[in-house]
């Protein structure tokens, strides 16, 4: 099952569908799901927008009211949870989960379903220890008090979630478990976001009780937004225990890491969206207790066993079936006809598919039960209109960078807005889908912090010979850039390349430009010193191959370890196994595709010829030698110019040993002018100049030409992808004390 991901929607829903069908027709794979981690946004009308917690100049309709009404039909099934930018009127009526629209499903306040085999759980708002403990006071029409105040998490749905037993696939909040940043590569995070770096260093940022949850759930997957970054870790619960995968994703907007593919094992479609027993079960249990004052609620008459409460769910199932009820609408649809839609406050509507659900279980409608005090809320509210309003500080600002750009674009040129926006839209879905698709899935074996307790030095001892090394041979980045390449194209990432003698894979003449080797035996030498047995050689060229990337200017990449080096090394598995320079497309792809990598990893690794030197024997055909001993250019694809400099440095009396600069403008610096070569012909090798011949592939070098920053972003997530091929973990393989050598 593969199942799309997305950080703070606000709304764009029009957006994320375009992109994810982009994804479909250029990758060929068929997306599933798609979930939604908050802000979603899913404003009916210009009267829902007075419920949300924004700035007046950000309360826009954008594109939910029109598969509300039924003009629009959401392409995926789509659940979604409540962030802090919410119609918080609408998501009341669905309290305990429920259609939002047609295809699109919420989740609730707290919540479990099942889709197909399954299970995701969630947690809508964000924490703020002053309304923990509270009940759900808040009612419609809000003030400025209860309008900040309606999101925030309670004490009674995470004791809801904290009842549930059994295991859960993926769960979404909309902030992050507090010390999630303590898993993953927070320095990277501080130096992207700088003003994080004292709540983490103080433990505050995020939420207690999504901590708590994620502890007690141990979920495979952990879904997050609200911070506007994009945030990996890995969580391990106890010495041995279950990990979970956690990732954080950003807000929909051109060049932002947004959307994800999880790729998560299943039974066989088609798949739906079903009620979960257990939280059925759960809610029925805790209903009677619902706080729906200031006052919190008291867990202490409630009987925790739930064996009966269970058999008369299921029993109820069976006799109903699982589907959720019917979506029904409750209110008026937007109709850009007829803007500032004047109707009257409809106050707490009683939806029908909560009165359903509620009539199912046999509990009481009490979402509309005033609260016994005439002050809803639990500190002075404001009057509306006397001076600005304090948003409050844990609230994300909405209006960042990009937001505030188009705000002033709209605001100083309105004859200009609609064409702005279209360009914009019109990046979303070629530049995102370009920018951050792409699987989010760890190989069993690898971890992060591999070598922590056995090696602890392991990845800065490889850094500084790599770094040594590239001071006296700056050349040695291109050749270990390379060197994983083929490494990990034949027999996987398994330094099957390094070993010595006859027939094995550096015999054959398609290795026998690479270089490195001796980088990659200083660094196991002195590690086996330190280390004794400990390191693989496959996760020293995986290291030193980021090292080197990172050394020549590139994105410094956090890449998993736990690699075990093989066994095998033959010459005859080469050439099957790696890109030839006079590769078509189509060749290129199939070899890429046979490996776990898309079209999208092609553009991006091959990129990696930003560095390094090639021989004059590997771009050779694209001219051809004439009567009088001189070449004359045949590819008419090649800059002529360009041609004639290629061969006056590689004249026909040229030696073998000959060779040329990949990159003619910045030859030693890992950057983006690879694509800016392309686009003005200047590939060396006729499988460069192969990815313009194309127009996906095309938009593609196009968008990573113009954005350097585009580049460095994919580049990361296709690197891990590139050293995870074929990997050898667990009792498989061995560690070589040599990497030259194995151990028999």
């Amino acid at each position: 099952m593969k199942i799309a991901v997305e950080g703070c929607m606000h709304g764009e829903l029009d957006n994320v569908y375009k992109t994810l069908k982009h994804l479909e027709e250029t990758q060929n794979i068929k997306i599933d799901l798609l979930l939604c981690c908050g802000d979603f946004q899913a404003v009916r009308n210009e009267q829902d927008l007075k419920s949300m917690n924004v700035p007046p100049k950000f309360r826009s309709m954008n594109s939910f009211w029109k598969y509300y009404s039924g003009l629009e039909v959401a392409p995926y099934p789509t659940i979604f949870i409540g962030g802090n930018h919410e119609a918080s009127n609408y998501l009341w009526e669905m309290y305990y989960g429920g259609w939002a629209a047609p295809n699109i499903y919420f989740l609730g306040v707290a919540g479990v379903i099942k889709f197909g085999n399954v299970r995701i759980g969630g947690l809508s708002g964000i924490y703020n220890a002053r309304h923990y403990k509270s009940g759900h006071f808040e009612r419609p029409p809000y003030d400025q008090s209860t309008i900040r105040s309606v999101y925030h998490v309670r004490e009674y749905d995470v004791h809801k979630l904290m009842q549930i037993e059994e295991p859960i696939d993926i769960f979404l909040s909309h902030d992050w478990p507090v010390r999630i940043t303590d898993c993953g590569d927070w320095r990277e995070l501080v130096r992207r976001k700088p003003f994080f770096k004292q709540e983490i260093e103080e433990g505050r940022l995020g939420s207690k009780a999504a901590s708590q949850l994620l502890g007690k759930l141990k979920p495979q997957y952990w879904f997050s937004a609200h911070l506007h970054c994009k945030f990996a870790a890995l969580v391990q619960h106890g010495e041995g225990g279950p990990l979970t995968k956690f990732l954080a994703l950003d807000k929909c907007l051109p060049r932002r890491d947004f959307l994800q593919i999880v790729e998560i094992e299943s039974e066989a479609g088609p798949y739906e969206i079903q009620y979960d027993e257990e939280w059925l079960a759960i809610t029925r249990r805790f209903n009677s207790i619902f706080p729906l004052t200031p006052k919190g609620a008291d867990f202490r008459g409630v009987n925790l066993e739930m064996d009966d409460c269970r058999q008369w769910v299921r029993s109820r199932l069976q006799q109903r079936g699982c589907k959720p009820f019917e979506f029904v609408k409750t209110a008026p649809c937007y109709d850009p006809s007829q803007s500032n839609f004047h109707g009257s406050f409809a106050g707490c509507p009683r939806n029908p598919q909560t009165e359903s659900l509620l009539q199912f279980l046999d509990l009481p409608y009490l979402l509309d039960k005033n609260p016994e005090s005439t002050d809803l809320s639990p500190y002075p509210s404001r009057s509306i209109g006397r001076g600005p309003v304090d948003y409050d500080s844990e609230d994300i600002p909405i209006d960042d960078l990009e937001d505030d750009d188009l705000s002033n674009v709209q605001d100083n040129h309105p004859k200009k807005t609609k064409h702005f926006v279209f360009m914009e839209t019109r990046r979303v879905i070629l530049s995102i889908a370009v920018s951050s698709l792409f699987v989010f899935s760890f190989v069993d074996g690898l971890s992060f912090n591999f070598y922590a307790a056995s090696c602890p030095s392991a990845e800065f001892i490889i850094r500084d010979i790599v770094t040594s090394s590239s001071s006296n041979d700056p050349s040695i980045p291109g050749k270990l850039l390379r060197l994983v390449f083929h490494d990990c194209f034949v027999e996987g990432c398994d330094a099957s390349l390094m070993l010595i003698g006859n027939n094995t894979e550096q015999t054959d003449p398609g290795n026998r430009s690479v270089g490195g080797y001796s980088v990659i035996e200083s660094a196991k030498k002195v590690l086996e010193m330190l280390c004794p047995e400990t390191v693989s050689c496959a996760d020293i060229i995986a290291l030193a191959a980021r090292d080197a990337v990172g050394i020549a200017g590139g994105p410094m990449v956090q890449i998993p370890t736990g690699r075990r080096d093989g066994m095998v090394s033959l010459a005859s598995n080469v050439r099957p196994n790696i890109v030839d320079t006079s590769f078509t497309m189509d060749e290129m792809v199939k070899l890429f595709t046979s490996k776990g990598l898309s079209v999208l990893d092609l553009v991006i690794l091959s990129g990696a010829h930003t560095i390094g030197v090639a021989h004059c024997n590997a771009f050779r055909g694209r001219f051809q030698e004439d009567t009088k001993g001189r070449f004359t250019l045949i590819d008419k694809t090649l800059d002529s110019n360009y041609a004639v400099e290629l061969m006056k440095q590689c004249p026909v009396s040229a030696m073998a040993s000959a060779t040329v600069n990949n990159d003619p403008e910045t030859p030693m610096v890992f950057d983006n002018q690879y694509y800016r070569n392309l686009l003005v012909h200047k590939g060396l090798f006729q499988s460069d100049s192969a990815l313009l011949n194309e127009n996906s592939t095309r938009t593609m070098v196009k968008d990573f030409a113009n954005n350097q920053e585009l580049f460095f972003v994919n580049w990361s997530q296709a690197f891990l992808k590139l050293t995870s091929v074929g990997v050898k973990t667990g009792n498989e393989g061995e560690i070589r004390r040599t990497c030259a050598s194995t151990n028999a």
